[in-house]
């Protein structure tokens, strides 16, 4: 099977992290293991030496432009913003203080509201539309060379009538997850 050029219509994605000393990349893979999209680390090398990595871009495969998850700096709770391409917005992320778990609320463009919950510890989420699921999010096991170069990865199950705004909610708050992560363990 030849790889798909798109997001669209895939109702398992699982997201190969690769880690570098300034970057966070990963591709996004279909349930088959085709590469279906990248996702790049962009800003400045001096602003992600000092705040870490706070930008990144999410390309179809010819290298388009499908949207942006941003970091932005804030003074209390974690919030993310997903835009478009030409920064129109998708979503915004907060993350809600809960005690033993991660919490975050997305509100989509479109007037959906999403709850995320799950564990940061053992990386399995549920992300919830009122009381129905949506999507679930675990991490799987990369291989001990892999795990030992910081990188990770995870499967995405998604709701196949999803739309593709919430879809780019959706990877854009599993983006969101791997910086609260990634910031837990710096601050540990």
């Amino acid at each position: 099977m030849s790889p798909t050029s798109s997001l669209s219509g895939q109702d398992l994605l699982v997201m190969q992290q690769v880690t570098g000393f300034m970057s966070n990349d990963f591709a996004i893979e279909n349930g088959e293991g085709n590469v279906v999209a990248h996702g790049h680390t962009r800003g400045s090398a001096a602003s992600r030496m000092f705040r870490g990595n706070r930008q990144f871009e999410i390309q179809d495969l010819d290298g388009t432009p499908l949207f942006r998850v941003e970091d932005p700096m804030t003074l209390g709770r974690d919030r993310y913003r997903v835009t478009g391409p030409q920064g129109e917005p998708i979503a915004e992320i907060v993350q809600r203080i809960s005690f033993f778990r991660t919490s975050v609320a997305i509100s989509v463009v479109d007037g959906t509201d999403l709850q995320l919950d799950g564990s940061l510890s053992g990386f399995s989420f549920r992300l919830m539309a009122g009381q129905v699921p949506v999507a679930s999010v675990d991490r799987k096991w990369a291989g001990f060379g892999r795990a030992m170069l910081g990188r990770s990865r995870y499967a995405v199950e998604l709701d196949p009538g999803m739309p593709e705004v919430v879809r780019y909610a959706v990877i854009g708050s599993v983006i969101a997850l791997d910086l609260i992560r990634d910031k837990a363990s710096n601050n540990n």
